[in-house]
C-alpha cells in the first residue's frame, strides 16, 4: 500500500507543471513527507485488535498423605497408595509417623507402589533388627537407618520428589518434631524409636537432642501437613479399626504399656505391633491422654483399613494388610477426585 501511495505521489509532482522545475532532491523529499502523512492518518484509521485475554493456569491444590504409626498394621500403607496409585492420585506431600515415615519416606523418594510391595514381601526382619544391651533399650536403630538410606540412594530429605517430613518427639520436653531436610534414614529412625524398646538416636547425631516415636505426641500427623501448606489431607489410621467409630472404646489398644512377649522378641514388626508411645512420660508414670482421634478428624479424607484381627508376622499375613488398605481406598477414590476438583475450581475463580 505505502509502495502504491508513494509512485503517485512522484508521479504526480512530476507531471506537475510547476513542480517541473523543482529539483529532484526536493520534489523526492516532498512526496515521500506528504505520503507518510497520508500512511500515518490511513494506519491511526484501522480499529485497533482487542487485547489478548490469556487465562490463568489452573491451581493445583497440595494434596498431603499423612501415614500414621501402628506398628506392624503400617502395611496396610502399601495398599492406601497402591490403590491411589492405580485411580492416578499422586500427592504432593507426604507425612508419617512412626511405621509411616517408613512407608512414606520410601515412597516419596520415589518408589512405585508394586515396589513397595515386593520390598514389604522380601525384606527380613534381620535386615532391619540390632539388638543391644543397654539400659535405654535393646534395639540400637542403626540396621533401621542404615536399611532407608540405602534404599533412597543417600539422598537427604530435601532431594526427594515428593516432600516428605517425619515426625518425632523431643525426649525430654516431649514436643513435637518434624523433620522435613536432612539425613533421611535418621529421621525415620528418630520416628520409629518406641521408648523403652528402641534407643533414641541424637539430631544431630552424637551431639543433638534425643527424640522418640512420633506417635508420643501425633499417631496420625495431621496437623503437620496442614502447617506445611496442604489444601486437601487424606489421613491413613492403622489402628484398631473397631475405635474409630467409638472413641475411647478402644483406647487400651493406645495405651498399651505390656513388653512383647519372648515370641515376639525376634520380629522387628512384632515389636513395632506393642505401642507403648502413647503412654510414654519421660518425667511421670501417669498415663497421658490420647488426642490421636481428634487431630485425625481434622483430615479432609481418613482412611481406616479393617486391620484389627491381621497379624503381620509372616508373608501371607503382610498381603493380608496391603489388601485390606487397598480395600479401604478404594471407596474413597470418587470423595478425594471430588475434593481435588473444587480446590482447583475454587482457587481458580479466585485468580
Amino acid at each position: 500500500m505505502s509502495a502504491i501511495l508513494l509512485n503517485r505521489f512522484i508521479n504526480h509532482f512530476i507531471d506537475n507543471p510547476v513542480q517541473k522545475h523543482l529539483p529532484l532532491s526536493l520534489l523526492l523529499r516532498s512526496s515521500l513527507v506528504s505520503a507518510l502523512g497520508l500512511l500515518t492518518n490511513a494506519c491511526n484509521s484501522i480499529p485497533s485488535a482487542a487485547p489478548v485475554q490469556i487465562a490463568p493456569k489452573p491451581y493445583i491444590p497440595s494434596v498431603a498423605l499423612v501415614l500414621g504409626g501402628g506398628g506392624a498394621k503400617g502395611f496396610a500403607h502399601v495398599g492406601v497408595i497402591k490403590a491411589l496409585e492405580e485411580s492416578g492420585i499422586t500427592p504432593t506431600l507426604v507425612v508419617g509417623t512412626s511405621v509411616g515415615s517408613l512407608v512414606g519416606s520410601l515412597y516419596a523418594s520415589g518408589y512405585t507402589a508394586a515396589q513397595l510391595e515386593q520390598l514389604a514381601l522380601t525384606t527380613p526382619d534381620s535386615a532391619l533388627t540390632d539388638f543391644t544391651l543397654s539400659k535405654q533399650g535393646f534395639i540400637e536403630g542403626i540396621k533401621l537407618k542404615n536399611f532407608i538410606n540405602a534404599k533412597v540412594g543417600g539422598r537427604p530429605i530435601e532431594a526427594f520428589p515428593i516432600t516428605f517430613a517425619a515426625v518425632a518427639t523431643e525426649k525430654e520436653s516431649l514436643t513435637k518434631a518434624v523433620f522435613t531436610e536432612g539425613d533421611a534414614g535418621l529421621a525415620v529412625q528418630a520416628s520409629c524409636s518406641i521408648p523403652n524398646i528402641f534407643i533414641a538416636p541424637r539430631i544431630p547425631e552424637r551431639v543433638g537432642k534425643k527424640y522418640v516415636d512420633g506417635g508420643v505426641v501425633s499417631l496420625v500427623p495431621v496437623d503437620s501437613a496442614r502447617d506445611l501448606g496442604a489444601d486437601i489431607i487424606i489421613a491413613v489410621d492403622v489402628t484398631d479399626s473397631s475405635s474409630n467409630s467409638n472413641s475411647g472404646t478402644k483406647a487400651t489398644a493406645l495405651t498399651n504399656t505390656k513388653l512383647p512377649t519372648i515370641t515376639s522378641l525376634s520380629s522387628f514388626w512384632g515389636l513395632l505391633e506393642y505401642n507403648l508411645t502413647a503412654n510414654f512420660n519421660s518425667n511421670s508414670t501417669t498415663p497421658r491422654k490420647p488426642t490421636s482421634n481428634a487431630e485425625r478428624q481434622r483430615a479432609d479424607i481418613v482412611i481406616t483399613p479393617n486391620v484389627s484381627h491381621i497379624s503381620s508376622l509372616d508373608t501371607s499375613q503382610r498381603k493380608a494388610l496391603i489388601s485390606a488398605g487397598s480395600q479401604a481406598t478404594t471407596p474413597q477414590i470418587t470423595s478425594i477426585k471430588k475434593l481435588i476438583a473444587e480446590k482447583s475450581t475454587s482457587k481458580y475463580a479466585a485468580l
